[in-house]
């Protein structure tokens, strides 16, 4: 079963007095692009986390945050002495100096001189339990959204091959029009002059070749065919998908370009539709 590379987690871990709530956002893109917000993280608890989401969700535009707090009811905070002291002292001075009184409260908060009391509480082990959580949820909902695009994306193959059934049926029913054609036009030309029809079947054969998309029609089952295969894959194909969609266009145009006939021409049209839809849909799958 395909997955979607959308996807959303959310978890909260409680250890002591630390609280951890982790938040993760998946979205489509061609490479894995991951975006750690939040806390700061240690070096090494930072890698743990990379090389764990990249095992895990594989490709993607990842954005994950983290938040930390005191858990418990008696919260403390730090009071930066220091910091104040200072600030006041540039106020003073500037007073001092130039005459113009600043009001401390316009340049700085309250979070600027005080802190929380977590020195010390935070545990890796607690980010990493909340991380396991919010991928797991991630993934169940990557599974979720890979099954709606996989039953959409089956029907959307189904309508390509009845489109290509109907596409030969109207190339054998456009080269006998084309005889009619070709003959009329060229005994118009040539009058009342015997027309030999070695000479008409021969050019008709070459016209006939030259328009047949036999080859295209095969090849485009074929491709199909694989496409469908991989909807059913455990492991990632959004890149494989995309490159037979690639080659079903190509085979696509080649049929278009060897046939001016306006009912041709419709199911060209439609096959470009269906393949561009399934191309909006590949993009989202891992």
């Amino acid at each position: 079963m395909i997955k979607s590379m959308t996807g959303y987690g959310r978890s909260t871990a409680v250890k002591k007095s630390t609280q951890v709530t982790l938040r993760i956002r998946s979205v489509n893109s061609r490479f894995l692009d991951l975006k750690v917000r939040g806390i700061e993280l240690d070096p090494e608890l930072d890698m743990k986390i990379r090389e764990t989401v990249t095992h895990k969700l594989k490709r993607g535009s990842i954005h994950l945050h983290i938040d930390a707090g005191n858990s418990s009811n008696n919260e403390s905070l730090i009071f930066n002495r220091s910091r104040f002291e200072t600030i006041e002292k540039s106020l003073l001075h500037i007073q001092k100096e130039y005459g113009r009184h600043i009001d401390m409260s316009d340049i700085i908060s309250l979070k600027d001189i005080f802190t929380e009391n977590n020195a010390g509480t935070m545990d890796t082990s607690i980010v990493l339990t909340a991380l396991d959580k919010a991928l797991k949820q991630t993934q169940e909902m990557r599974v979720k959204e890979g099954e709606k695009l996989q039953k959409d994306m089956m029907e959307r193959c189904a309508v390509l091959e009845d489109i290509l059934h109907k596409l030969e049926i109207g190339m054998r029913d456009s080269a006998h029009e084309r005889k009619v054609s070709y003959s009329e036009k060229i005994q118009e030309l040539i009058g009342a002059t015997q027309l030999d029809e070695n000479r008409l079947m021969q050019e008709l054969a070459i016209l006939a070749e030259r328009a047949d998309v036999t080859e295209e029609i095969v090849r485009s089952r074929s491709h199909i065919e694989q496409f469908q295969s991989f909807l059913h894959s455990e492991e990632p194909v959004g890149k494989r998908l995309n490159f037979l969609l690639q080659e079903m266009s190509r085979e696509v145009n080649t049929i278009g370009s060897k046939n001016v006939n306006s009912k041709i021409t419709g199911f060209v049209i439609e096959l470009k539709s269906e393949v561009e839809k399934l191309r909006e849909q590949v993009q989202n799958v891992l």
